[in-house]
């Protein structure tokens, strides 16, 4: 299993599930580029499709024939560009809480995609990962998730978020005929259009309660069994 993080995250939002998995099958993470302890886009460039570049120089180096792949978050986008390019690697996609396609969603929200405000810095970067976490977030979610996010240069954020609005899975998606999943926070497909269950086709949805957007980290054992109920149903 291959599992991808999402915008100004790092590896470590993954840790239970590696922990996890890794007592029957082989598990990997790694920091996207510009994030964690990896290092800024050389080329400047981040887009969801050299992102999905990242992932297959990744899986190369470890020698992954087939696996499955979750992606949370903006890596819903990540995942889906990944199985355009590469659909025969794949045992079965898994989107986290994860952005499907945001074509899909209403000229608002992509807005907040494409049209940053003015100004955007580290305050910023802050507050908005602070509303996204939420009342639902738990404490120790909470201080990873700024602490990560703050660690992620602005202009990063700003160049993601408009790779995320500008990024459409569809039709390079429909190259990749295997099985779709989502594990979400329950509640958030009524609250968002572009989320996977709601707008990439095909996907068989789980939900988690009474965790924020990071549910992984929230809920691990939650998300775990729906995990371990996905894989169940993976040929």
């Amino acid at each position: 299993m291959v599992f991808v993080h999402g915008l100004g995250a790092d590896l470590e939002v993954w840790r239970a599930q590696l922990d996890h998995v890794r007592a029957s099958r082989r598990a990997v993470a790694y920091d996207q580029r510009g994030h964690g302890g990896s290092q800024p886009a050389s080329d400047g460039v981040y887009s969801m499709e050299a992102l999905a570049e990242d992932l297959e120089r990744v899986v190369s180096a470890l020698g992954l024939e087939r696996f499955v792949l979750v992606g949370h978050s903006m890596s819903g986008n990540v995942i889906s560009a990944y199985a355009a390019r590469h659909p025969e690697k794949l045992a079965a996609l898994v989107y986290a809480d994860a952005v499907g396609d945001v074509s899909q969603a209403p000229q608002e929200m992509k807005d907040w995609f494409n049209k940053p405000p003015e100004g955007y810095g580290p305050a910023q970067v802050k507050e908005e990962f602070a509303e996204m976490l939420g009342p639902k977030a738990r404490p120790g979610t909470r201080e990873h998730v700024l602490a990560s996010a703050g660690r992620v240069d602005p202009a990063t954020v700003v160049d993601l978020r408009r790779a995320m609005g500008a990024f459409s899975p569809r039709p390079g998606l429909d190259r990749y005929t295997g099985p779709r999943f989502a594990i979400e926070a329950e509640g958030v497909a009524e609250e968002n259009p572009f989320t996977a269950s709601r707008s990439i086709p095909g996907v068989v949805t789980t939900t988690v309660p009474d965790v924020s957007h990071w549910l992984m980290m929230d809920d691990p054992q939650g998300f775990n069994r729906a995990l371990d109920a996905v894989l169940s149903q993976v040929p």
